[in-house]
């Protein structure tokens, strides 16, 4: 019963703290575009690595990858193909971001490589 007990004191300050600054949070304002922010892994919180999904103007789906709280890589199109084109689906997009985000986190003094055919390997709408 004492387990319980001081389980019960040590969660009910983290769980106050939390409710709180949660409830003091101010929405952001609208932006032109929609970004989809997946809550990020213990892990990325260390390395302050983040992927960030959006909807550019034209449509379809791009990511940013932050470091910090910096803007680090934009990307609203599929990378390493011809043209201009937009990924398909946020999946898609998300998969892409977070794949650079761990090489990224690999060597994060450096920019990190995409190859066609790794786009190919995750089945990547609009990669032929």
């Amino acid at each position: 019963m004492t387990n319980y007990k001081s389980i019960l004191i040590v969660s009910m300050p983290v769980l106050a703290a939390t409710l709180f600054f949660t409830a003091c949070q101010q929405p952001s304002k609208q932006t032109e575009r929609t970004e989809h922010i997946e809550e990020a892994p213990a892990t990325a919180m260390h390395d302050s690595i983040a992927v960030v999904t959006f909807q550019p103007e034209g449509g379809g789906w791009g990511f940013k990858i932050n470091k910090g709280s910096h803007n680090y890589i934009e990307q609203p199109f599929i990378p390493v193909i011809m043209g201009r084109t937009p990924f398909k689906t946020e999946a898609d997009a998300r998969k892409v971001g977070e794949l650079l985000a761990a090489k990224l986190r690999k060597n994060p003094g450096g920019l990190p490589d995409l190859t066609r055919q790794e786009l190919l390997d995750m089945k990547i709408a609009g990669v032929e």
